[in-house]
């Protein structure tokens, strides 16, 4: 028997002498708890020695080329080496996480971090064909916390169907046809002519700066995560909602620039606007009904009313029926605030004040992430500032009008 299998032998019989009085004896728990103390230190320095001995075994015989190795009390795991990851598996390590940070921070890397934070970023730019380089990937995970950050505050975001297609995204948008019909044995059936209209996602440049103090710079690595995170995600958001809700598209005037179409926009180009009821007076039951009777009857299931906070508790929780009864439901349970008709209500701060939307967005709007987060700094030696800016190429637009409807409030004169 060995040294340390002698050191886990004694380490068992103390734990059961711990359980049994009698076979302590006279020995106290203080006696006790400093030899298990003493063992335990002998034992991490024996085994210290072993895996030591062992690393140097491997490195002579050329076992631990491409890999490296983590040793824990309770054993040995291997992880693999970022030199043999492509640039969008290096982005996940904790290690590329690690390096970004300090990066951003201005703080010093090691050789290892500087080749992780170089190998993701080098393979992107020739991935992507540019010779830009001020913009550093965000890892995986800081990138999926902004994007969760913007939806979490901001559900008309949330609610869209979204794909990550890299460049153009085209889909085709079917006109309506007639319905089936039914026939006798000998008569022909009718035909009718499927169009087809294409929706071309092309994407729109999305950018946010913050600026940060060097001295705030001096937050540790965790906090500055947080940081931005909570700051891009939030202004993006804001920015991503508000397109989504009445974003003006490739408008001519020079005053707008490019950005998804919006479903307000939409419905409000067509000729007769029957998704839009203006209203004449304060917000009725009649009203509701006609919003709920506009939306067309497959997009019901799945749709939900959207509105800003003062809306919501000012205007929608007031309505009542013809018998005085509020027809405004409290429950937080559904993803919302609260329930009319059944339809989960939710709070949105881009929507403007007295506006109301009844959508189904899941069906009725797409949204394309051309491309995925990146961060440019930038430092103002002078000012002791630096820039942070976040940057995506975004797209959106409606499928189908007949998804949403609008209520607008009285019209100002």
């Amino acid at each position: 028997m060995n040294r340390l299998e002698e050191i886990k032998a004694r380490l068992e019989e103390i734990r059961s002498m711990l359980d049994d009085a009698e076979k302590r004896g006279k020995t106290s728990f203080a006696d006790l708890e400093k030899e298990v103390r003493e063992l335990k230190e002998e034992q991490a320095e024996l085994e210290t020695r072993a895996r030591m001995k062992k690393e140097m075994e491997d490195l002579n015989s050329g076992k631990t080329e491409g890999r490296t190795i983590e040793t824990f009390n309770s054993g040995t795991t291997e992880k693999t080496d970022f030199r043999s990851l492509k640039w969008d598996k290096v982005i996940e390590l904790d290690e590329y996480r690690s390096a970004w940070a300090k990066e951003m921070m201005g703080q010093n890397l090691s050789q290892e971090e500087r080749e992780v934070l170089d190998k993701a970023n080098t393979e992107y730019r020739d991935f992507t064909h540019t010779t830009e380089n001020s913009q550093i990937l965000i890892p995986k995970t800081v990138a999926a916390g902004i994007w969760k950050r913007a939806e979490e505050e901001y559900p008309l975001w949330a609610d869209v169907r979204k794909f990550r297609v890299r460049g153009n995204l085209t889909m085709m948008k079917g006109s309506g046809s007639q319905n089936a019909r039914w026939y006798d044995e000998d008569t022909k059936v009718e035909t009718d002519k499927m169009e087809f209209g294409h929706l071309n996602l092309t994407g729109h440049e999305l950018a946010k700066a913050i600026q940060v103090t060097w001295k705030l710079k001096k937050m540790a690595i965790q906090e500055f995560e947080a940081y931005i995170i909570r700051e891009i995600g939030d202004r993006m958001g804001i920015s991503l909602s508000k397109a989504v809700y009445e974003g003006k598209g490739q408008p001519s005037a020079s005053e707008f620039k490019p950005e998804p179409y919006g479903i307000k926009t939409r419905l409000a180009a067509e000729s007769l606007t029957p998704q839009i009821i203006q209203l004449e007076a304060e917000l009725t039951y009649k009203d509701l009904t006609s919003m709920m009777g506009g939306l067309f009857s497959s997009y019901v299931n799945g749709a939900t009313i959207y509105a800003n906070n003062a809306t919501i508790w000012s205007v929608l929780a007031n309505v009542v029926d013809g018998q005085k009864r509020p027809m405004f439901v409290a429950d937080v349970m559904a993803g919302g605030v609260g329930r009319i008709f059944g339809r989960t209500i939710k709070a949105d701060a881009t929507i403007p004040d007295g506006e109301i939307l009844l959508g189904n967005l899941g069906q009725g709007y797409v949204a394309n992430i051309n491309e995925d987060i990146t961060m440019y700094r930038q430092d103002h030696v002078r000012d002791r500032l630096t820039d942070y800016m976040g940057y995506a190429i975004v797209d959106g637009d409606v499928l189908d009008n007949k998804a949403f409807v609008i209520i607008k409030p009285v019209a100002i004169p």
